[in-house]
This record gives structure tokens, C-alpha cells and sequence, in this order.
């Protein structure tokens, strides 16, 4: 009976963590995330270091646009200080010299401003207009490069998912013919090479089934990694293959008319324009510097002293001297005078307002020698000016070389694609008669491997060119409409609009 209650509480332990486990299961399997190649792209634009740098890029752009604007305004400041003084000390506000102790305070606000720089700091702010809207062409091109990336290691999953299911297929039919075979030797009606010769055929197909599921962990893990999401967290759906057994429309336009009709739609080329641009600025700020410089300063201040007075005084007369009248007489000289009677210090409030003080200056500077450093610097910036156009120059050519070699590669890819095609037809038939005969017994083992393998080259061979043919098809459409990132943008242009 103990026996029996143990067992009883035994299993219902084990049914009750089969159901925690299965309850497990079921949650991850809720959770499971089914993503698209768009949805792979956008979680791969937000999730990439380097486009988030490249978003910070243009905050730091914009910021240097505001102080290069702020550069051209008058600068404000205010400023303020109190000292204390002991010994032989000037009084700064009653210039008394003495040996008392002295407290002083002073305050004041003052404003400079630039009349006339040779329009220096308006090119300046003109240039760090221009290099904002560089740093936005660099994050579309850097985001345009992930999303390629992307639909590459995408592509590559799905490949990776096919040629699993062929290899499973074949491993099922082997699997088949390796217990018919059996039953065969069992009965005595095969000889035992065939079986052991069908049996290392399943040993090989079962080495290929493993090699794809390892195929098909390893591109998913790269996806992941560029999703910024656990491979075990998410799934990808297939994507139509419409018209594969059709020529691209895109492959039927020539390489010229898509240089033409997309080049100024490339970031990297629009970036490259505008370092021209940029660099013109550039020239011009630094001719500036020959130029003289007038600037206007001024100032508005007050002062304390501790030592300040408030001196009361009375009009008396008093003998200042004599004159003598020719007679011998000294005649009295009276003078009225303000003699102080009496001394308070002024109050704090009382100083400020009687100690304020204001002044406007105007400075003009003209350079004159300066070792140099002038003509250096409009040196490096003509020189800068010249690598801009010769970038701008080498952005263009490379796109359009990327355009013939793409487009040439995208229609070898389609041939390719036919052609792969054919052969799996071939194979296929072939490998349909082999596995007839081999049932019907008229066809050795050996023989019958040897078209069963060439028959799987032929089907992996197809599946590469199948995706290859579509992703470098893609590729051109992508030049062409960079359809990619047009949910990305619309998303992006609904942010800035609310």
C-alpha cells in the first residue's frame, strides 16, 4: 500500500510539472516573434551602434549651426567682485591713498559686437549649415548599408530554411528505402553490401541534415546579432518569389538610364556635393582674415567703498591775508570758504547709483605680418576645397561602376538561376527513373547514390542562385527606389511632424 500511495503522489508530481513545462512552452511559444523582411530592416536601423551614432552626429551638427549663428549676435556678459584691502591701498572709487582698511565692491554688464569681419563669421555660419545637412546624408547612407546588410543576412536564413527542408526530405526518402532494404536482406532476397551501402547513404544524408540545421542556427544567430533580438525570440516569414521563372524588369533598363534617373537620390554623392560646398565656405572665411576688423565694446558699471563719505560743511569768512594801502596800513583780505563740520559714510545704495559709469569704445584691427598663418590657412583650405571636388568626382564614378557591375551581376544571377533550374529538372527525372529501378531492382546502390547526390548538388545549386538571383535583382531596385527605408522615413517624418 505505502508502494502504492508513493507511486500515485510520484506521478502526480510528475503530471503537474509536464503541465508548469508545457504552460512554458506554450507562454515562449505565444511570445515567439514572426518578423518580415521590412520588420527585420527597421528593428536593425534602430537597434545598429553606428546609425545611432550617426543620429547623435547630427544633434552635435545642428548645435554648432546655433553657436556659429550666435557667433554674428553681440555677446552680453555681466560681471561683478568685492575685495579687501589693508596697508598702503588706492581707494578705487575716492582715489584717496591711505593705510586704513579697505572694502570695496564693483559691478557692471558689458556687450561687444563684430561691425565688420570681412564676413567671416557669416560664412562660417553658412558652412555649419552645410555640414548639418551633411551629417543627415551620412546617417542615409550609413542606415542605407544596414538595410542592405540586413536583407543580405535575411535572404540567407531563408536559403538556409530550404535546404534544410530538402535535406530532410531526403533524409525521409532514404530513411524508406534503408527499411524496405532491411526487410529485403531479412528475407534473404538482397545481398548484405546493398543494405550496408543504403546504410551509409542514410549516415550521409543524416551528416547533411545536421550541416543545414547548423547552416540555418548560424545565419539566424548573425541575423540576430544584427537585430539586436535572441535568435530563439523570433522567426522569419518567406517572401514572394513572383515572376523568378520571368527576366527582372529591373534587368531589362540599362545601367545608364539607373545611373541617371538615381544618382541624385544617393546620399553618399548628395554628402559629397555639399563638402564642396562646405569647403567654398571655408575659402571664403579664411580670405576674410586679410581683411580688417572693426568691433564696438562697451560698458555699463558701479562701485562701493567702505571708505566713501558724505562730508557736511558750513560757509564761513575768513581772513585770507592783507594788502597795504601805500600808507603803511595792512588792510584785512576776507574770503568765504566751506569748512566740513562733520563726516558720514555713504550709504551702500547711495554709492551705486552715484558711482555709475558707462563708456562705448570702437577697435579696428588690420593684419599686417602675422608669420604666416594667414596664408597658410587659406592654403589648407583651397587645398580642401580641391580633395572636396576630387571626393565628390570619385563618389560618382563609384556609384556608377556599382550600378554596371550590379546590374551585370544581377543578370548573370538570373542566368544562373535558369540555367540552375534546368539542371534540377534533369536531375529530377533522373533521380525519379533511379528510384524506380531500384525498387524494381535493377539498379545497384552505388549507382543509385551517385544520381541521388548529383540530384541534391543540383537542388542546392538552385536554391543559391534562386536567392542570390532575387537579392541582387533587389539590389538594383534598391538604387533605384531604396524601398527599404520608405516605412522608415514615412515613420520617422510622422515623429517630427507631431
Amino acid at each position: 500500500m505505502v508502494l502504492r500511495a508513493g507511486i500515485s503522489f510520484f506521478l502526480k508530481i510528475s503530471l503537474i510539472i509536464s503541465s508548469i513545462f508545457s504552460c512554458v512552452q506554450n507562454l515562449n511559444a505565444q511570445e515567439m516573434m514572426v518578423l518580415n523582411l521590412n520588420d527585420c530592416v527597421e528593428k536593425a536601423l534602430d537597434y545598429n551602434y553606428s546609425v545611432r551614432q550617426a543620429k547623435n552626429n547630427i544633434i552635435l551638427s545642428k548645435s554648432d549651426n546655433i553657436a556659429a549663428f550666435g557667433a554674428m549676435l553681440p555677446q552680453i556678459s555681466a560681471s561683478s567682485g568685492n575685495a579687501w584691502n589693508t596697508g598702503l591701498t588706492v581707494d578705487p572709487v575716492t582715489n584717496i591713498i591711505d593705510r586704513v582698511p579697505l572694502s570695496s565692491a564693483n559691478g557692471g554688464l558689458g556687450f561687444s559686437a563684430i561691425l565688420f569681419d570681412g564676413f567671416q563669421t557669416l560664412n562660417t555660419w553658412r558652412q555649419a549649415r552645410v555640414n548639418a545637412l551633411i551629417t543627415q546624408y551620412n546617417l542615409d547612407n550609413t542606415r542605407n548599408t544596414v538595410a542592405l546588410n540586413t536583407a543580405s543576412q535575411y535572404l540567407s536564413v531563408l536559403m538556409a530554411k530550404e535546404a534544410l527542408k530538402v535535406a530532410l526530405d531526403q533524409l525521409r526518402v532514404t530513411q524508406i528505402g534503408v527499411s524496405r532494404l532491411r526487410k529485403l536482406n531479412s528475407a534473404g532476397a538482397i545481398p548484405p553490401n546493398e543494405l550496408l551501402q543504403m546504410e551509409a547513404q542514410l549516415a550521409r544524408d543524416e551528416q547533411r541534415k545536421l550541416t543545414a540545421e547548423n547552416t540555418l542556427g548560424l545565419t539566424k544567430l548573425i541575423l540576430s546579432q544584427g537585430i539586436g533580438i535572441k535568435a530563439k525570440e523570433f522567426s522569419v516569414t518567406d517572401i514572394p518569389l513572383e515572376g523568378i521563372n520571368e527576366q527582372p524588369a529591373i534587368i531589362r533598363v540599362q545601367p545608364e538610364a539607373i545611373f541617371v534617373s538615381s544618382i541624385d537620390a544617393q546620399p553618399n554623392v548628395k554628402a559629397a556635393q555639399l563638402r564642396i560646398e562646405s569647403a567654398k565656405f571655408a575659402v571664403k572665411a579664411a580670405n576674410a582674415s586679410r581683411l580688417p576688423r572693426l568691433t564696438m565694446n562697451g560698458q555699463i558699471a558701479t562701485s562701493y567703498s567702505n571708505q566713501a563719505k558724505n562730508i557736511t560743511s558750513e560757509l564761513q569768512v575768513l581772513e585770507y591775508g592783507y594788502w597795504l594801502d601805500g600808507l603803511g596800513n595792512n588792510i584785512p583780505v576776507y574770503i568765504e570758504a566751506n569748512i566740513p563740520t562733520s563726516f558720514e559714510l555713504k550709504p551702500f545704495q547711495s554709492q551705486l547709483t552715484s558711482n555709475v559709469r558707462q563708456y562705448v569704445g570702437l577697435n579696428l584691427s588690420l593684419p599686417i605680418f602675422n608669420g604666416f598663418q594667414i596664408s597658410n590657412s587659406i592654403k589648407r583650405s583651397q587645398i580642401n576645397k580641391l580633395n572636396a571636388e576630387l571626393q565628390y568626382q570619385q563618389e560618382v564614378d563609384n556609384y556608377q561602376q556599382t550600378v554596371e557591375r550590379s546590374h551585370s551581376d544581377a543578370t548573370s544571377a538570373w542566368k544562373q538561376y535558369l540555367a540552375a533550374q534546368k539542371t534540377v529538372n534533369a536531375a529530377n527525372k533522373a533521380f525519379t527513373d533511379a528510384t524506380i529501378r531500384r525498387q524494381e531492382g535493377t539498379l545497384t546502390v552505388y549507382d543509385y547514390s551517385t544520381v541521388q547526390n548529383t540530384y541534391l548538388a543540383a537542388v542546392s545549386d538552385a536554391l543559391s542562385a534562386k536567392y542570390d538571383a532575387q537579392f541582387k535583382a533587389f539590389i538594383l531596385k534598391f538604387y533605384m527606389q531604396s524601398p527599404l527605408n520608405q516605412t522608415k522615413d514615412a515613420r520617422d517624418n510622422e515623429k517630427i511632424k507631431k
